[in-house]
């Protein structure tokens, strides 16, 4: 048996977990204000995170500034993301983003966060987002990775402590609330971190799933955390699912693609398609709907080209990667307008792909359906904080700016004004209450490394996907749903019993992440059975209709036998 490292404890006003672009943002405003702030991350800075994943070419950042459209507004984007999440999300927290969009913008641009011009005009491209009513999408290349550099680089400045390839494997607290963080490196060193404010900004849990667009470290490891602190979660069942490729890399399609309406076929080579569309649908029109958003959402017929994807991967009508095939070999680039920006983002997509040794002149693309964002998280103030003392949550870690489907361009945005708004509020806090968590929370018993003999828990992890893919991906219903939790539930007994052989350190923080993605898929699953009802981006085959009673949010707390999962709304848990 081999023994962690003695612990080191470091006291600070605020902790900030996660290193994408909420968390770096946080950090940031919460050192610019005076606060002594430790930033813990899985990874490298730059590397970590979802917001620096490079599985896209292009992200979009919203900014509602009549750039793209002179009747665009805050207001109209407001109404835009009320509307796509179907009575689910927080009006307050949107009202929050919609207004201090523009100014995170001129934040980013100040910093040298560079915006893709359009060739013609030389201005900012500005493209149409998933579910917008109005072009409001400045693009970024290679998705988020600027934003993550422009914000090391000002973090630096301000003189915050950052420590590297750690994963927090619990907080700190007592009856007074949060009070910081334990981590462990990946050497095996055990870090208490006591702070008056913390901050989760893990992202979501992308890897409960066999694909995923999401980066490794992204687990579920801040929902699973917040939850077990008892924290109120919100809007867990819904979460977002879309193609990809899988080989020879990973990387988002492009909504923009289906206007050319290529051949999709399964490994058999017959159309995914057929057999699936209802009376008077043609695949054209499917497709073409597909290009308003990325992705799944049952809202409109675009739902058919998903849903069919999972059906054959049900029948095994699949790759030996799990894939299906999209030819885009001689389609007629007239249907876009030239010099518009689909035509633009066109070009850009033909080179990035080509730059990663995929060429869709050449062959047919191996696209599979992947696990993406989640749309819930914690429920939280205007400020960011969750319903327990010294707990902040931001970016997709959080609940509330988003229900039932989610905007195009407003996950980048959401990190960078909630990001701010959680720095400085933590701020506050973390000086408040910094004595107390200083003064009564001492570090906690040494972790040890359990004896030999067990299953490896690279399987308990694989079960976790396979689980999650055949009864949460897509296609939901009750009887799978139930197959599921009962599943998730034996896993859990025999995680707690100790049957998987925690050998090293890495064993030890995978077996955290385990347990991360069993509490998250438990919930997502609880959620998913209590909405009987198909809305955005949940689809039940065995309730297809939406129920207009069902139009408000699910709250989730931890209760004694599990998630107790409950219809209400913000304003009665805040």
């Amino acid at each position: 048996m081999t023994e962690i490292s003695a612990t080191e404890t470091i006291d600070a006003d605020v902790v900030v977990v996660g290193g994408g672009g909420a968390g770096l943002r946080a950090a940031y405003d919460a050192a610019a204000a005076g606060a002594r702030t430790v930033l813990v991350l899985k990874g490298g800075i730059t590397k970590s995170g979802a917001t620096a994943f490079g599985v896209a070419e292009l992200a979009g950042f919203a900014v509602p500034d009549g750039a793209g459209d002179p009747l665009d507004s805050p207001q109209v984007h407001f109404e835009d993301i009320m509307k796509a999440g179907q009575g689910c999300n927080d009006a307050r927290l949107v009202r929050v983003l919609v207004d201090e969009a523009i100014s995170a913008a001129n934040d980013l641009e100040r910093w040298g966060v560079d915006f893709i011009l359009d060739p013609k005009t030389g201005k900012p491209l500005v493209a149409m987002g998933d579910f917008a009513s109005r072009p409001r999408n400045r693009k970024i290349y290679h998705h988020g990775k600027p934003i993550t550099v422009a914000l090391k680089t000002e973090i630096e400045k301000l003189g915050v402590t950052v420590i590297h390839h750690a994963a927090v494997m619990d907080l700190l607290r007592d009856d007074s609330g949060v009070n910081g963080v334990v981590a462990l490196t990946n050497e095996g060193k055990q870090i208490a971190i006591r702070a008056g404010a913390t901050v989760l900004a893990t992202g979501g849990a992308g890897q409960m799933f066999n694909l995923s667009l999401m980066p490794p470290d992204i687990t579920g490891d801040g929902y699973a955390l917040a939850y077990r602190a008892g924290a109120t979660m919100v809007n867990m069942e819904y979460m977002q699912a879309g193609f990809g490729t899988i080989k020879p890399a990973l990387n988002i399609i492009m909504a923009w693609l289906w206007a050319f309406c290529p051949d999709f076929t399964d490994v058999q080579g017959r159309a995914l398609l057929d057999g699936h569309l209802p009376q008077g649908t043609s695949s054209d029109q499917v497709m073409k709907t597909k290009v308003k958003h990325y992705p799944f959402s049952s809202s409109d017929d675009s739902r058919w080209l998903e849903i069919a994807a999972k059906h054959a991967m049900q029948r095994g009508a699949v790759t030996k990667a799990g894939g299906f095939l999209m030819d885009l070999r001689g389609v007629d680039e007239g249907v876009l307008p030239e010099g518009g920006d689909l035509a633009v983002m066109w070009e850009i997509s033909k080179k990035w792909l080509l730059k990663r040794h995929i060429d869709v002149t050449k062959k047919p693309l191996e696209v599979a359906l992947f696990g993406h964002s989640i749309n819930g998280g914690l429920v939280i103030s205007e400020h960011c904080e969750s319903t327990v003392p010294g707990l902040f949550a931001v970016g997709e870690t959080a609940g509330g700016p988003y229900g039932a489907d989610r905007l195009g361009g407003n996950m980048l945005l959401n990190c960078q004004v909630f990001g701010k708004r959680a720095g400085r509020r933590a701020a506050e806090v973390g000086q408040q209450r910094r004595a107390h968590a200083t003064k009564h929370m001492g570090p906690p018993p040494l972790a040890r490394l359990g004896p030999a003999g067990g299953a490896p828990v690279k399987d308990a992890t694989r079960r976790i996907k396979q689980i999650m893919t055949d009864g949460a991906l897509v296609v939901r219903n009750e009887r799978g749903l139930a197959n599921a939790a009962q599943q998730l539930g034996a896993l859990r007994e025999e995680v707690d019993a100790g049957r998987f052989e925690v050998g090293s350190v890495k064993d030890m923080i995978e077996l955290n992440e385990v347990s991360s993605m069993l509490e998250t898929g438990t919930m997502m699953v609880a959620a998913a059975r209590v909405r009987k009802e198909t809305r955005g981006s949940h689809y039940r085959d065995d309730f297809p209709s939406s129920d207009p009673d069902m139009a408000r949010p699910l709250m989730i707390r931890c209760g004694s036998s599990g998630p107790q999962v409950t219809p209400g709304t913000f304003e009665s848990v805040r």
